[in-house]
């Protein structure tokens, strides 16, 4: 059964909330904000919007509409807003830039090394004021070629905060532009994204959105139709620019034109719009079902945002290639460590079973004494005895044989709990010591003490992390480190990241 999921996407004049179910859409409400409480993109008000955030969850419990087969709407809405089920919050994508890169062949250890210093070089923006998100795209086998998308820290901070003032905590966050891509399979297409606050063009070809232009537009305007000089000038300029870099793959009368947002209710405007370049022009569809009375144009974004869950790039057709999750990694899901948790109870566990046996040595040692006070009782009664001295020099010498076996067995315990109170020491401070000092980045799978010495087992995302680990060990003089192995593995997310993973081993004398 398919999963519901929530989009929500802020605009400066309202915030749009989508609710579906694999492709349908089951419920939809929005909320218009009071002027200068969103400003460009940028909440300016986070209670406020807060606030305003919770009130459209309520609203879209109560909104209804005619249709079948939809059950418990309001308990899967209310487990969305108490920070359950899936969330997935749209970025405006003003003042963020997009990049096609072409690297060398690369492992996917150093990629994201690799894509932060690039960016670095060709972006005219310090990264200290942006986000990187990025996804592997086809490319040649002589190089690596990736997708970039850069986009303003404060934005996105403020974004996040606000929502967790209002309860909600989003699994996935993508761009506005990027989500309207995902509505369109064409080869290739022209999409423009006006309303009144904002404009989106975007070229798509190869699957791949080729140019992306997000600007904010006047503010003070009513209508569409005031900006229309400006959306005109901006569709001009990004046909020039495309045709420029791509002199064997112009933009020709076949290549459709998509329009959306407030836009798509004045058709009228179309003709101006493409000028002399003879494009057909039609409203941007969307790769969702939804029931009659949608407003989709209203709800596009949205819709785009729903449609990340449909794995569209592995369908057949032209969909967008790209799709991923931007949400910054200090708000990513915190995955449970599980090592953390064994390696302790198996280091009490271990404590334990040294405590239980020196138990056991106390007993014996107490039996023994025992005896041997029964011993000299006996010694006694045959000094006194002289009579049944035959016999009780029997008796002695059994009892002797007794005594003697259990004077060896108190030896062997003797020995033995030596041994293991110095093992229980050195276990003890050792195992402590080795899993106090791995840093936060390397993850401890074992520490196994062999008589002469430990090893030591665990991963880490970086070699240098592990190196690191083994040298703060040595710098302790109290251990000689021996790096057996270190072996790299990798495995791949839901959303096409790629995870690099080092385990390794050490040997401690």
């Amino acid at each position: 059964m398919a999963k519901r999921v929530a989009t929500l996407y802020l605009e400066d004049s309202n915030i749009r909330l989508l609710i579906a179910r694999g492709e349908k859409v089951e419920r939809w409400a929005s909320i218009p904000l009071e002027p200068n409480l969103v400003n460009g993109g940028v909440i300016v008000d986070e209670n406020q919007v807060a606030s305003k955030i919770r009130e459209l969850f309520i609203t879209a419990q109560r909104v209804q509409f005619k249709t079948t087969g939809i059950k418990k709407i309001t308990e899967s809405v209310a487990e969305l807003f108490r920070g359950k089920g899936k969330l997935i919050v749209g970025l405006s994508g003003r003042d963020s830039l997009y990049r096609i890169l072409s690297l060398p062949p690369l492992p996917d250890a150093l990629l994201t090394e690799a894509v932060r210093r690039e960016a670095g070089r060709v972006l005219p923006v310090s990264l200290n004021e942006l986000y990187l998100a990025y996804q592997r795209i086809p490319g040649g086998d002589s190089e690596t070629r990736v997708f970039v998308a850069a986009f303003p820290r404060t934005a996105t901070d403020t974004l996040l905060s606000t929502l967790r003032t209002a309860g909600l905590k989003p699994r996935v966050l993508d761009l506005a532009p990027l989500a309207l891509c995902l509505s369109v399979n064409e080869p290739k297409s022209i999409i423009v994204d006006a309303r009144l606050d904002g404009l989106n063009i975007i070229i798509m070809a190869d699957r791949i959105p080729q140019v992306i232009r997000s600007l904010s537009l006047h503010s003070e305007t009513k209508t569409v139709l005031e900006n229309m000089p400006t959306i005109i000038e901006e569709f001009s300029r990004t046909i020039a620019f495309y045709n420029s870099s791509h002199p064997q793959d112009m933009l020709n009368s076949d290549v459709p034109v998509f329009v959306s947002g407030d836009l798509a209710n004045e058709v009228d405007t179309w003709k101006s719009l493409v000028g002399g370049h003879d494009f057909n022009v039609t409203t941007l569809p969307s790769a969702l079902v939804y029931p009659e009375g949608f407003p989709m144009g209203e709800f596009i974004v949205n819709s785009g945002l729903a449609a990340k869950e449909l794995d569209l790039a592995k369908k057949p057709g032209n969909y967008s290639l790209v799709n991923m999750n931007a949400l910054p990694a200090s708000a990513l899901p915190r995955s449970v460590n599980l090592w953390r948790i064994v390696v302790p109870i198996v280091a009490v566990a271990g404590i334990a079973g040294v405590v239980l046996m020196w138990q056991t040595w106390q007993n014996t040692k107490h039996n023994t004494a025992t005896l041997q006070s029964q011993l000299a009782g006996i010694e006694s009664q045959i000094t006194s005895n002289s009579k049944s001295v035959n016999d009780l020099t029997t008796q002695n010498e059994s009892t002797r044989t007794q005594i003697q076996a259990l004077k060896d067995t108190a030896g062997v315990f003797t020995t033995k709990m030596s041994t293991l109170a110095s093992a229980r020491n050195l276990t003890d401070s050792d195992v402590h010591q080795i899993i106090a000092l791995a840093p936060p980045t390397v993850v401890l799978s074992g520490v196994t003490y062999t008589g002469t010495g430990a090893t030591v087992s665990g991963s880490a995302g970086a070699q240098g992390d592990i190196l690191k680990y083994a040298q703060v060990l040595r710098d302790t003089g109290g251990y000689n480190v021996i790096v057996s192995s270190i072996n790299f593995s990798s495995t791949v997310s839901d959303t096409g990241e790629v995870i690099g993973n080092f385990n390794f081993s050490f040997q401690i004398k």
